[in-house]
């Protein structure tokens, strides 16, 4: 039974499915700048705060796990899910100790987000298909040598706001940089390597696996690469 006040239970994006549920979330009003005006001594005479005097925007965070079934990644938008609804950050995490996570970061209470003439103002992540299970998983690369201990996604959009002459927010548009993976690995047999070109989400290596020896333990690599986003187009 639900206990009022107990757990996570507010989905501030509409992620959550039946297999991807939500563990926790969190609301915090956006916090106001602050203009002060000092007198003789320097002293604060006066302050004027801005940026949400509506007190209508709200920085918000969402963390799901994916228990069980499959998620294509591509189902997931980054940027403005509806008026009002943005997700500004997501990171993907998969690892061999824990079942794939998801966190969503963003804002509620913008104005409707400008976008070019053709084009939306969210993207979608890259299509990559997760399993509900408790095991490391390749995000756009497979796995050559060696074992993947852990992989991640960032994927982030840049907000543009328009202010007007008492500093409050008017106006807003999105850019979308690349996304950026990381993967980590072990030797066993031979050192960990991975290969980006299967299953083709576009992934592209910036930083072949590295070498760690330390002492007394096995060896372990890290790669990392990008994948380009792509904005949505308008129906």
């Amino acid at each position: 039974m639900a206990t009022t006040g107990f757990g996570g239970k507010t989905d501030h994006f509409g992620i959550a499915t039946s297999d991807l549920i939500l563990q926790d979330s969190s609301k915090v009003p956006r916090k106001a700048n602050m203009a002060n005006a000092l007198d003789a001594n320097g002293d604060v005479a006066v302050t004027e705060l801005y940026g949400n005097n509506a007190g209508t925007l709200y920085d918000v965070s969402c963390t799901y796990l994916l228990k069980s079934g499959t998620l294509d990644l591509s189902t997931i938008d980054i940027g403005e899910q509806s008026p009002g609804i943005v997700i500004t950050s997501i990171t993907v995490n998969t690892s061999n100790g824990e079942w794939p996570k998801i966190v969503a970061s963003g804002v509620l209470g913008t104005a409707a987000f400008q976008a070019p003439t053709g084009y939306l103002a969210k993207a979608a992540l890259p299509a990559v298909t997760l399993t509900g299970g408790k095991f490391a998983q390749g995000i756009g690369f497979t796995v050559l040598t060696g074992a993947l201990n852990s992989s991640s996604m960032s994927v982030s959009c840049d907000i543009a706001e328009a202010h007007d002459g008492e500093g409050e927010p008017v106006a807003y548009a999105v850019g979308f940089p690349n996304a950026e993976v990381t993967a980590t690995g072990v030797y066993t047999t031979a050192a960990f390597t991975w290969a980006v070109t299967s299953p083709g989400v576009g992934l592209v290596e910036s930083q072949a696996e590295s070498t760690v020896e330390p002492q007394a333990a096995w060896q372990t690599s890290t790669a990392t690469g990008y994948i380009p986003m792509v904005r949505g187009t308008a129906s």
